[in-house]
């Protein structure tokens, strides 16, 4: 599963975003629901913050599983 990070504690799966664009300072997340979503980030910003959530992720995964602990 892929999230985009909104703010620190909202966040919505990738799936559901049709578009996202960037106007007067506000990045209007458009979703597949007719619903629409604000952040103050960039779609770049965005896009960097949700890599590293997921790099984040999987090296956690990877840490418990080689320390004997399936996630």
């Amino acid at each position: 599963m892929v999230f985009l990070l909104l703010e620190e504690n909202m966040m919505v799966h990738l799936g559901r975003v049709l578009a996202l664009v960037r106007y007067e300072g506000e990045t209007a997340v458009l979703l597949r629901d007719g619903s629409v979503m604000a952040t103050g980030f960039t779609p770049p910003t965005l896009a960097r913050r949700s890599s590293r959530f997921m790099e984040e992720g999987i090296g956690l995964a990877r840490s418990l599983r080689q320390g004997g602990i399936d996630p």
